[in-house]
Formats: C-alpha cells, sequence, structure tokens
C-alpha cells in the first residue's frame, strides 16, 4: 500500500506540474497569435488581455491534460525504473497489475474532475469567448444573431428558419413542414414573422404554401402550435458543441433537433462529453505498457519516445472514429467508445503478458 501511494503521488505532482507548463507555455504563443486582434476591440490593454486569458485558458487545460497525463506516469516510471525503484517493488513482491491499478486509480479521479470542469467551467468560457469573438472583441456588444437557413426539429415538424433576432423572440422568413406517419411532408406553412409575447407565440402572415394537404378551408384559421422557446432558437447559432452543456446537446437529440447537421452529429458529441475525461484514466496505462516493457532496454529516452509514440497513435485512431461518427458512417456510442475500449483492452492484455513471462522486467 505504501509503494503504490508512492507512486501515486509521483503521477499526480508531475501531472499537475505538466499540466501547468504546457498550459501556460500553450497560452503564451496563443496570445502572441491573437493580440493585436484582442486590443483592436478599443477595450483597456490589460483587463481586455486578462479577460481573453481567462476566457481562452479553461479550453487549453481540457485539451492539453490528457498529454499531461501520459507524461505524468511515462516519467515517474521512467524516474523509479532509472533508480531500481521498479525492481525493488518488484522484489518485495508487489505486481505490475497492482502498480498500474494505483495509476489508473488516480487517472479516474482526475477524469471526474476534468468532467465536472468542462461542464461548468471549459463550456460557459467557451461559449463566452466565441460570442466576444464574434463581437470583434468588442466589450460591451453583443454580436448579432443571423442564423440563416438553419434547421429545428420538433416531433413530426421541420422547421426552417430565416433569421433569428432578439435572443430568439423574433423569427423572420420561417417554414413549417409538417410530417405524416409515413415522413411524406403532408403540409407547408409559410409564417413571416413569428414574437414571442406573454410566454407563448404570435404568427404574423402565417399561410399554408405546399404540401399534399395543399389545398386550405378559408374558414378554419391557421395557427403554429409548439413547444419551442426563444432559448432553442437562440441557441442554434451555437454550432460547435464545445460551447454546449451535456444537457443541451441531449436537446439537439431528443424530441427537439436544433441545428443544421445531423442528429448523429450532436449525438456522437454528447457521447464523446463523457468519454473524452476517460482518457486521463487511460493514459497511465499506456505509459506503463512503454515503462515495464522497455525499461531494461535502452535508455530513458528511448521509453518515453515509445510512451510518446502510443498515445499519439491512440489520438490519430480516435480522432479518426470521431470523424467518422460525425459523418454517420460508425454509430456514435462505437465512435466514442472503441478506441477507448480497444487501447484498454490491448493495454491490460500486454501488462498481463508482462506480469506473467516476467519479459524484460
Amino acid at each position: 500500500m505504501i509503494l503504490s501511494r508512492y507512486l501515486m503521488r509521483a503521477f499526480f505532482g508531475r501531472f499537475i506540474m505538466l499540466l501547468v507548463g504546457l498550459v501556460v507555455f500553450l497560452q503564451t504563443l496563443d496570445l502572441l497569435a491573437v493580440a493585436n486582434d484582442v486590443l483592436a476591440g478599443g477595450g483597456d490593454p490589460a483587463p481586455t488581455l486578462a479577460r481573453y486569458v481567462s476566457l481562452r485558458m479553461p479550453g487549453l487545460v481540457e485539451t492539453v491534460a490528457p498529454l499531461a497525463a501520459l507524461l505524468g506516469a511515462l516519467t515517474a516510471m521512467v524516474a523509479m525504473a532509472t533508480n531500481s525503484e521498479i525492481l525493488a517493488m518488484r522484489a518485495a513482491g508487489r505486481s505490475v497489475l497492482s502498480l498500474v491499478g494505483g495509476l489508473v486509480s488516480v487517472g479516474l479521479v482526475l477524469s471526474g474532475l476534468l468532467f465536472i470542469f468542462s461542464e461548468f467551467v471549459v463550456v460557459p468560457a467557451n461559449g463566452n469567448l466565441q460570442a466576444w469573438r464574434d463581437a470583434d472583441y468588442k466589450t460591451g456588444e453583443q454580436p448579432v444573431q443571423n442564423a440563416e437557413n438553419s434547421w429545428i426539429r420538433e416531433g413530426s415538424s421541420i422547421i426552417n428558419v430565416g433569421k433569428v433576432l432578439r435572443d430568439g423572440t423574433v423569427l423572420q422568413d420561417m417554414r413549417i413542414f409538417k410530417q405524416d406517419a409515413n415522413g411524406n411532408i403532408a403540409d407547408i406553412l409559410g409564417v413571416r414573422l413569428a414574437l414571442w409575447e406573454n410566454d407563448h407565440w404570435n404568427a404574423v402572415e402565417i399561410k399554408r404554401i405546399g404540401g399534399l394537404t395543399s389545398q386550405s378551408d378559408d374558414t378554419v384559421p391557421l395557427t403554429w402550435d409548439t413547444a419551442l422557446k426563444p432559448e432553442h432558437f437562440f441557441r442554434m447559432a451555437s454550432q460547435h458543441p464545445n460551447e454546449l452543456s451535456l444537457n443541451a446537446l441531449q436537446q439537439y437529440i431528443g424530441t427537439v433537433a436544433i441545428g443544421s447537421r445531423p442528429g448523429y452529429f450532436y449525438d456522437t458529441w454528447l457521447q464523446q462529453k463523457v468519454a473524452g475525461p476517460i482518457v486521463l484514466a487511460l493514459m497511465p496505462l499506456l505509459a506503463a505498457i512503454a515503462a515495464f516493457a522497455h525499461h531494461r532496454q535502452g535508455s530513458s529516452v528511448v521509453t518515453v519516445v515509445w510512451g510518446i509514440s502510443i498515445g499519439f497513435a491512440f489520438v490519430v485512431i480516435d480522432n479518426i472514429v470521431l470523424a467518422m461518427g460525425q459523418f454517420g458512417s460508425l454509430p456514435p456510442a462505437v465512435a466514442a467508445w472503441l478506441p477507448i475500449a480497444l487501447f484498454g483492452t490491448l493495454g491490460l492484455w500486454l501488462i498481463f503478458n508482462l506480469e506473467h513471462t516476467g519479459a524484460r522486467t
């Protein structure tokens, strides 16, 4: 138990130091690249740059956390291997699986913290930064919402909105396509203007313009019955899922499907929201593969290169599979979880093999 706590503390300490170092380095490069654009917004230099850093840094933390976990576990085990501490642990009767299990448990705790951080810090920061960027970094100004040709689905109705104004309370040039049970367009309604007043929509100049039942009864007034609210239409301008929380993404793929992209695109990102932080628990396992398999075969540099190569292979495969899920080539759950399951199974098998053969250890 003492040996496990020692290794876990070494991993956690290196993870924090690497995370801070990588974030500061990348934030400096990013700030140098965009400082002129940010200051062109006209705000006071120091507060404006500080605001940009506060909004950009959470996203960088989320991005580099898996790399910091990989390098933290790798350097911790390489340092112990160099000082023959791993051999001493093995001689004391500790198994490879127990040592790696301690690192993975720390990674699981970090995964939970990263998920909470992403939901409550990264998502709002990304949304505020994008809104500020759309306003050309001008303080106190909000970007104009022009969600032209955007689509939203509610039940069997598909709605095309020409323009969204005043935080979604004013909609212009709408087309409402009502489907029958067979998926055919039974009715098409045109709405010139819809206003949100007294907790309901008031449609102006609504008329039937097509569909299988295009003939109309003039004695029956046309109405638009909907449970949609202004926030649904306002959110249509937020196209990237990194600006959406888990609950918001669920609305994109539920009865109300928002946006101009298919539901499986948002479903893939919904799965990725949960699967992404789990990578922090996977990275120590990938680092252990390189550390235990090669620390007796050459210098520490070779071990680090092998570990980074394995991590890089995971990132490449993860991005390819995620892209396939976004384009509908794979089911969303498979696209989000397959790389983790694949590398996790492979890592456990290799560690189990090293445990029972004693190869290179």
